[in-house]
């Protein structure tokens, strides 16, 4: 097992979901990332957005929002009213601050939370959007049943996530550093199905984004190889060296070539009461 992964081993559910905010906090990971923290970044986005048909004044909650960048999407181009919770502190401060800048936070918010326990009334939302986030969640089942109590009947949630087939996966893609990385825990499209009806949403679509978790690949690797070229042989508070993520972001992309990994967005609705 490779060191960073033998670190993050003994890690429990809680202590992991504190090291995967840590990590897209970090401004490393978002300069790697390229303002896109998943793949297709906003037209991936805007199109989870349209299959749950958001509306003008619908109310939507933005699960792990991150940066804030599609709560804000969804409020300047679908008028809605969004709240995002995420379980990084500085995450929620940075998105308050871009949403103040670009003069939306009279109908965008965020506010520290864990998708397993929303501090939120039930029936109070329209919409969730939840996305790249379920695969790294400890207790996925969990996460959908408190997406489900906060969601109206008839609501929509819209998941789009990381796909995978785990026998088409080298064994370093199924570890920690691999689920912070939003691969270890992922789950095949039945898995995601499967969870959904479970939680007790209704699915009426499925849409692959090939095209993007190819690009979202190959686009990782060549930034880590310019950061090599730059001098770059870890950053600081990584468990990990430059070599060994170009190495992982290499078995990941040849990964996506063999379709042992995809992005799918997966779009479901409440039933009604």
């Amino acid at each position: 097992m490779p060191l960073a992964d033998q670190a993050l081993s003994t890690l429990g559910p809680e202590e992991l979901k504190s090291c995967c905010a840590s990590a897209y906090e970090h401004p490393a990971v978002r300069w790697l990332l390229g303002g896109e923290l998943h793949p297709g970044g906003e037209r991936a986005t805007r199109r989870a957005l349209e299959l749950i048909m958001l509306a003008r004044g619908d109310r939507l909650l933005d699960v792990a929002s991150g940066a804030g960048t599609s709560a804000m999407l969804a409020a300047r181009e679908f008028g809605a009213t969004v709240t995002g919770v995420d379980y990084g502190e500085e995450a929620v401060l940075g998105a308050t601050a871009a949403a103040r800048a670009e003069r939306l936070d009279y109908g965008v918010r965020f506010a520290r939370g864990d998708a397993e326990a929303l501090a939120l009334p039930d029936c109070s939302f329209d919409g969730v959007l939840c996305e790249c986030s379920l695969c790294t969640f400890p207790d996925k089942s969990r996460a959908l049943a408190e997406m489900a109590r906060v969601l109206r009947p008839s609501g929509r949630v819209a998941i789009s996530d990381v796909v995978v087939d785990p026998e088409r996966l080298p064994g370093e893609l199924l570890g920690p550093i691999a689920t912070i990385a939003c691969v270890g825990s992922a789950l095949t499209r039945a898995g995601y199905e499967e969870l959904l009806a479970e939680a007790g949403f209704a699915l009426f679509s499925v849409e692959e984004r090939a095209t993007d978790t190819a690009a979202f690949a190959e686009r990782i690797e060549e930034r880590l190889r310019g950061a090599r070229l730059l001098g770059a042989g870890a950053w600081a508070d990584s468990p990990f060296g430059i070599e060994e993520a170009i190495r992982l972001a290499g078995l990941a992309r040849e990964a996506v070539a063999d379709g042992g990994i995809g992005y799918a967005i997966f779009a479901a609705t409440k039933p009604p009461s």
